[in-house]
């Protein structure tokens, strides 16, 4: 058997489905076509990046590592914003690419870049393949890319190996992860701390997103058992529903959440990963109980009591330890705050405005729709409006906060969800990083419909700037297409509206189309509200 093969057979017997990327003229090649016998999907994308934050989603979504590949060099370096992004957002990936074989790779220097110095800053393993190993390191960058926290690995592939004859087809990636039980001692004290608070609050963060076992059931039934109001961080949207009765909506640190946290006398951090917060000072006062799956090692704030252990089985066995207790908080206090959320985020405009698009697209998109966001202005309101209804139905870049993520995040879910609707709502900055992955929608007949925010600026800069004092930003206006010509080009329907209602038509529209086509909207909008938006949202 030849390591190819091998290789192949690994990656299909550990659960991969799909490899995204740009293949080279070496090993990567070989690759493609031996994982092609295995039965996995290669997914060829117009840029590695793509490739990596397509690879992280699948990984988010199956809790197998997604898996992309690049040529060296040239396409090694087109692999880092991807691989940056799911470094922070813990994206469980694993990216394989060329390098020259043994005979050359200390003596060629054309498109020569050290791999392994490259990626080390931000992978959580940077390594290469050898004739010995190479099963060996597969396994251990499964692995790795799998343990908390999840992330990015790196592996060369030299080209001089994929033809080498092995012994053996190389063992699985090993079993289970095992993630120990928070100690008893520990939930004595939280659930007696928790039974003391008069009104707790509770921030859940992205790592509830990777636990393991059961953990939605239990934190509704914990929230619902304390009555505790409950914050979500943007990539932990859904982890309880935006319709539940305790949900207060997003969680960033900024004005919005001052209301409800000053009331409060303790938090409950629950898988509150400190690399979603705002890059501040944690200056709220109040005692904190941690829970999660490792511990509280960056100390952004300080957890008076670290339950560190599955976070499902520890909120259930809390609510069993908790003497019989129950807040003072009213459910009426919970949505008074989401409809002021609502209300101080709402100005009327000449023409369409970014809450238009967002309630629009909300309502004529069924519930169990996946949504994905671009960053940019449109993001900090879409995730405090958009309304997420079950886990892992929402989806964004947080901790990298990288434009260019909505498209290729959303053409990964297709692939994964066939059956469902997939919507991306992005801005035309963030939506011409990605403009080519259109071919790759129609290609693969990925039926997304992306929804563009249009107002050719770079507003959240625009923004920023007024902020600093400059009256007049510069350098953040950009030459719009022609949208129904682009959509056109590719044979997808394509619509330019500058009203709600027109809006609601093609989405209308869009929604019921059964075509396989991808579906674009241009929604021309009034960005003027963005300021006084941002001043009630988060200092910026």
């Amino acid at each position: 058997m030849k390591m190819v093969q091998g290789v192949s057979k690994m990656l299909k017997g550990s659960g991969v489905d799909f490899i995204f990327g740009i293949p080279g003229g070496g090993s990567t090649a070989d690759l493609i076509n031996g994982a092609e016998d295995e039965g996995i999907q290669f997914i060829l994308t117009q840029h590695e990046s793509s490739a990596a934050i397509m690879a992280g989603v699948v990984g988010d979504v199956t809790g197998v590592p997604g898996v992309c590949l690049s040529t060296l060099g040239p396409g090694a370096l087109n692999l880092c914003n991807g691989l940056g992004h799911a470094w922070l957002d813990r994206s469980p990936v694993v990216a394989l690419t060329d390098r020259y074989g043994s005979e050359m790779v200390d003596l060629a220097y054309r498109q020569k870049i050290d791999h392994n110095d490259l990626f080390k800053p931000f992978t959580k393993l940077s390594a290469g393949l050898t004739k010995t190993n190479w099963s060996e390191m597969l396994a251990r960058g499964f692995r790795m890319a799998r343990m908390p926290r999840r992330g990015p690995v790196h592996i060369d592939f030299p080209n001089d190996l994929s033809k080498v004859e092995i012994a053996g087809p190389g063992h699985g990636i090993g079993p289970e992860e095992f993630l120990p039980e928070a100690n008893a001692k520990g939930i004595k004290l939280g659930s007696e701390r928790i039974g003391r608070a008069k009104r707790p609050v509770a921030i859940v963060g992205l790592g509830i997103n990777t636990a393991q076992g059961e953990v939605f059931g239990p934190l509704k039934s914990f929230v619902e058992r304390f009555h505790i109001p409950t914050f979500k961080t943007g990539k932990a949207k859904g982890s309880l529903p935006d319709n539940h009765p305790w949900s207060l909506g997003v969680f960033m640190g900024g004005n919005l959440e001052q209301s409800i946290i000053e009331k409060s006398d303790l938090i409950i951090a629950i898988g509150l990963d400190p690399v979603e917060l705002l890059p501040k000072k944690w200056d709220y006062p109040q005692s904190i109980v941690y829970v999660d799956t490792v511990p509280n090692m960056e100390e952004n704030y300080h957890a008076d009591i670290e339950l560190v252990g599955e976070i499902g089985s520890t909120l259930q066995r809390l609510q069993d330890e908790c003497p019989d207790a129950e807040s003072l908080w009213r459910i009426d206090e919970v949505g008074a705050y989401r409809e002021n959320t609502k209300e101080v985020l709402d100005f009327e405009v000449d023409g369409l405005s970014a809450v238009q698009i967002i309630r629009a697209t909300r309502e004529l998109t069924p519930a169990d729709a996946f949504l994905t966001v671009d960053v940019g202005a449109n993001k900090l309101l879409v995730i405090e409006l958009w309304d997420a209804f079950m886990p892992g139905c929402f989806f964004m870049s947080n901790g990298l906060a990288t434009m260019g993520y909505a498209i290729p995040s959303a053409l990964a879910l297709q692939l994964l969800h066939p059956d469902r609707k997939v919507v991306s709502l992005c801005g035309d900055g963030g939506f011409m990083m990605r403009l080519p992955e259109l071919a790759t929608a129609v290609q693969y007949r990925l039926p997304i419909v992306m929804v563009i925010f249009s107002d050719g600026r770079l507003s959240l800069i625009d923004v920023k700037q007024i902020k600093k004092g400059y009256n007049v930003p510069r350098g953040t206006g950009f030459a719009r297409p022609n949208f129904l010509d682009l959509g056109k080009s590719f044979g997808i329907p394509a619509w330019s509206v500058d009203s709600e209602e027109a809006l609601r038509d093609v989405l209308a529209v869009a929604m019921k189309s059964n075509d396989g086509l991808p579906k674009l909207i241009e929604a021309r909008m009034d960005c003027s509200p963005y300021p006084r938006q941002f001043d009630a949202v988060r200092e910026l």
